[in-house]
């Protein structure tokens, strides 16, 4: 009997001293796992992101360990572009509702120059709530670009080198905004123009053009034509606002809508070093109507 009385109260002992280790134990675990939100986003560096002009926000998911009790909180960003310091961005709080462990910011770069490149860095700005991994700091390069519609088929004509063509036509949703697809091809891959000596490999992919204060502009496009056959001398159509000497809306009146179909172009046929021909006021030189 003293043995079994001896055992039962090694066994007794055994258990109150199990029994305490664990409540040790698990409050210290769990005490932590209430007060630590465990912050982290799901990778270090998310894919580019390329947005439309007409909806320039997308989202960028964030993620707690702990989902217990409401919480909302903030990110802090910094941008750049070509190493320069932007602030043309702007980035929304989180909220985590009771039993939530995804939630997500917004991130609005409407102020972003089409063309440029944001590279944007978010980190969050509650150390102390951080998880375990890695993934406390993001970093996505962002930009945007229009929305290109099909308008279908219109003309193109230059009076200049004696072009007509039927190019397809886009429109950037939401702008005045135009691309004229590969509109002087057709000559240059004509064989009734293979004796044409300047005609050169390649030409523009496209014209892009633009209404801005009533005036039309466009980024100067190859012609497809090199002077005297020389692929060292390209012949580019350039806006007159590209000149110094023609920098004044003076000189623009001639580029313009002429209706509501028809697009009138008076560009400067330029050889960089050279020279070239300046038809920036003259009527019916290039002229595209739109479908």
């Amino acid at each position: 009997m003293k043995i079994n009385k001896i055992l039962c109260a090694l066994a007794l002992g055994f258990v109150t001293l199990m029994t305490a280790c664990d409540t040790d134990a698990t409050g210290s675990i769990y005490d932590g796992m209430e007060t630590g939100q465990g912050f982290s986003f799901a990778t270090n560096t998310m894919r580019a992101v390329s947005v439309k002009a007409t909806a320039p926000e997308f989202e960028v998911p964030v993620f707690r360990s702990n989902s217990h009790g409401d919480y909302s909180g903030t990110l802090v960003a910094k941008g750049t572009i070509d190493g320069e310091v932007a602030n043309c961005y702007k980035v929304s709080g989180f909220t985590f509702k009771d039993g939530e462990s995804q939630s997500s910011v917004k991130v609005d770069v409407s102020e972003l120059e089409i063309g440029k490149v944001l590279a944007l860095t978010l980190a969050f700005t509650d150390t102390v709530n951080m998880g375990y991994t890695n993934n406390e700091v993001l970093t996505v390069n962002v930009n945007v670009d229009y929305n290109w519609l099909s308008l279908g088929n219109g003309t193109f004509t230059d009076k200049f080198f004696g072009f007509y063509s039927e190019p397809e036509i886009l429109k950037a949703e939401g702008f005045d905004r135009y691309r004229v697809m590969a509109p002087c091809e057709a000559y240059r891959t004509d064989p009734a123009n293979a004796s044409d000596d300047w005609i050169a490999s390649w030409s523009a992919e496209y014209i892009e053009l633009w209404v801005e204060d009533g005036f039309v502009f466009w980024d100067a496009w190859f012609t497809g034509q090199n002077y005297d056959g020389d692929p060292k001398s390209p012949i580019y159509a350039y806006h007159p606002s590209d000149f110094s000497s023609l920098n004044d809306p003076e000189f623009w009146t001639f580029s313009k809508f002429v209706d509501s179909k028809t697009i009138q172009l008076a560009p400067y046929y330029y050889v960089d070093g050279m020279g070239g021909w300046n038809y920036t006021q003259k009527d019916d030189i290039v002229t595209i109507t739109l479908p």
